[in-house]
């Protein structure tokens, strides 16, 4: 089960992430995962990795205070520490692989189809 909830100030108990936090945990983990991964089918070891993500968000969209202003992230920028066995100008290649094949990094920038239902409980 995944846990979910907002600071006080969004009217929750700010006893969980949010969802607009674990969207770009997500993002973080697929990403990391890729390359680790892909790198590991190349040959490539990589000893540690640290991701750092930043996200920018304007909550007057998502508040309703602004309808000129997007409800979701306005950007994501993802950085990387690699440690890996590999020149450090090999490093830009082998965090590329990243984006070549993380699903969710795939779903955010090109799109997805969404369908949204409810039904009585």
């Amino acid at each position: 089960m995944l846990e979910s909830d907002e600071p006080a100030i969004l009217l929750g108990k700010d006893t969980a992430a949010n969802p607009g936090e674990h969207l770009p945990h997500a993002l973080a983990a697929c990403l990391t995962t890729a390359m680790v991964y892909h790198a590991a089918a190349r040959g490539i070891q990589i000893y540690e990795l640290e991701s750092t993500v930043e996200g920018d968000i304007d909550l007057h969209g998502f508040l309703d205070l602004d309808r000129k202003i997007r409800k979701g992230f306005e950007g994501i920028r993802v950085h990387f520490k690699i440690k890996a066995d590999v020149p450090d100008e090999q490093l830009q290649e082998v965090a590329q692989l990243a984006p070549c094949y993380s699903a969710v990094f795939d779903s955010l920038v090109n799109g997805v189809p969404v369908s949204v239902a409810a039904e009585g409980m």
